[in-house]
């Protein structure tokens, strides 16, 4: 590791917080709670009220060194919220309208905390927090070793989201790229919110690595987030990273090539953006991304093969996610549908989804209760029946599907009596 040696010194935090200190771009916003801000406010008060002559350590930080400046690695909660209580002592205005973010609520409850006290206990308390709470200050240069931080965990904090690691990789891999480059990379990773991040890559796109390989997908982490580094330039490369580099280099010539065909757009962004393949790392992962989310969103809109049955309403498959007996064979299915349009495009769709419906929705006819076990078994092919993604993998045309064999089991009274209805009508 590259810890500059003389780098690793306890300092104040009045000291550390005068120094030019930046948050890098691949940082998650401000995410702490009040009452976890609050809870060391309080802290540090019950330390200056039992021995206002003794250190107080807050744990350490870790910074990154490059080009004369200090990108925050870790610490950068707790950072902004000593900031924030040291701003709230001074009084200082901290009015942000009538926003409710995790940093303005923060705010609030520790102005709030400190209404009343006099102006002898704030000088007080500000003077604790410059020269007698500390942290253990740590300086690396070296980028990767300060990546491989991140998902420590955070004082009072939570570690980074696979998601937040990924983000940091490719953005280290965007250095040749414009400042501007990077700020529109990150604004639409932002903007399309943790949650909707996190169910891109947790719910679909680790699952669908996993099981269109026949393995079992039993949850995304930090130690699955190699399957979406991709192709680095900046590494020695393998005849097949190179052959996936050319390859996927070319794509956005196709795309300028017929500008004004809406259809071969959207059939060369998934020609760029192979599931099967490694995406190549930094700018193009981002637009991989955003291409996904956009294209689960599409199919999430779009009717349910269910409404096709006759005397059923007509419903999309984002009204099924809704419903909790339902959810988990709707993720199943669009996981299988994403996947399919991702590899042969929109050939043979209307019998694709008929015969994916049947397949992911077995489950729901033939048990009382669907598990993720289940899932996860039909899926990557440890049940007695083919995985659908498997077979997609290994195929060149779409009409592979048709060859799975679903099975509903034996009926029991009423159960799903309706939705057997519609899979044996697909055919099931």
């Amino acid at each position: 590791m590259a810890i500059l040696a003389h780098e690793i010194s306890a300092v104040s935090a009045g000291e550390l917080l005068a120094q030019d200190l930046r948050i890098p771009h691949y940082q998650r916003p401000y995410s702490w709670r009040p009452g976890t801000a609050l809870q060391l406010l309080e802290d540090i008060r019950d330390a200056h009220a039992e021995d206002p002559s003794a250190p107080y350590v807050l744990g350490a930080v870790i910074l990154h060194t490059h080009d004369g400046e200090f990108d925050i690695v870790d610490g950068q909660q707790r950072l902004l919220t000593l900031l924030m209580i040291k701003q709230s002592l001074a009084g200082a205005d901290q009015s942000s309208g009538q926003q409710s973010t995790p940093i303005v609520q923060a705010r609030r409850v520790l102005i709030r905390a400190l209404d009343g006290i006099s102006d002898q206990e704030r000088n007080a308390i500000a003077e604790y927090i410059d020269t007698h709470c500390q942290l253990v200050r740590i300086v690396t240069d070296d980028a990767d070793e300060a990546f491989r931080v991140f998902d420590s965990q955070n004082y009072r904090g939570r570690p980074l989201a696979p998601h937040d690691l990924l983000k940091a990789h490719h953005l280290r891999e965007m250095d040749s790229d414009s400042e501007a480059l990077k700020a529109a990379a990150v604004e639409t990773w932002e903007n399309a919110g943790s949650e909707r991040l996190d169910e891109l890559f947790s719910t679909y796109l680790y699952r669908i690595a996993k099981w269109s390989k026949g393995e079992s997908a039993p949850g995304f982490s930090a130690h699955d987030i190699d399957l979406f580094k991709g192709v680095s330039q900046r590494t020695k490369l393998t005849p097949r990273a190179r052959y996936h580099l050319a390859a996927q280099s070319v794509m956005p010539l196709l795309e300028a090539w017929r500008p004004n065909d809406s259809t071969d757009e959207h059939l060369n962004k998934h020609s760029r953006f192979q599931l099967n393949a490694p995406v190549l790392a930094g700018r193009s992962f981002f637009e991989m991304t955003d291409f996904m989310l956009q294209e689960l969103q599409r199919l999430r809109d779009q009717p349910s093969p269910f409404s096709r049955h006759p005397q059923t309403p007509p419903e999309t498959h984002a009204t099924w996610l809704k419903r909790s007996r339902y959810r988990k064979t709707t993720e199943l299915y669009l996981a299988s549908l994403l996947y399919y349009t991702n590899c042969f495009g929109d050939e043979h769709l209307a019998a694709a989804e008929n015969a994916l419906f049947a397949w992911a929705f077995q489950l729901r006819v033939r048990l009382l209760r669907v598990q993720h076990a289940s899932i996860n078994n039909l899926a990557s092919g440890n049940a007695d029946q083919r995985s659908a993604f498997v077979l997609m993998r290994n195929a060149d045309d779409g009409r592979v599907v048709q060859r799975l064999t679903p099975d509903l089991g034996r009926a029991r009274d009423d159960h799903e009596s309706a939705l057997r209805a519609a899979l044996e009508a697909m055919g099931a």
